[in-house]
C-alpha cells in the first residue's frame, strides 16, 4: 500500500477546490458582473492559491516540525 502525507492530501485538494472556483468565477464575470459578494470570493480563492504557493516556495510545506497534525494516509 501507498502512503501519503496527509497534511499534503488536505492541501492538494483544497488548491483543487479553490483553483475550480476561482474559474467558474471567472467564467461568470466574462458573462456578467460579478455581485459585491462573489467578487470578495473570489479575491479570497486567489489570495489562498497565492499563498500556498508562496508556502510552496519558501519550503514552509516540507518538513514535518512539532506542529505537525497529520499523520500518513494509505491511499487506497
Amino acid at each position: 500500500m501507498e502512503y501519503k502525507d496527509g497534511r499534503e492530501l488536505w492541501l492538494d485538494e483544497s488548491m483543487s477546490h479553490a483553483l475550480t472556483f476561482l474559474a467558474k468565477l471567472i467564467d461568470s464575470e466574462e458573462k456578467r458582473p460579478l455581485t459585491e459578494t462573489e467578487e470578495n470570493l473570489k479575491q479570497l480563492a486567489a489570495t489562498y492559491c497565492y499563498l500556498h504557493n508562496k508556502a510552496q516556495e519558501k519550503g514552509m510545506l516540507d518538513s514535518e516540525g512539532e506542529e505537525f497534525l497529520f499523520k500518513k494516509e494509505i491511499i487506497h
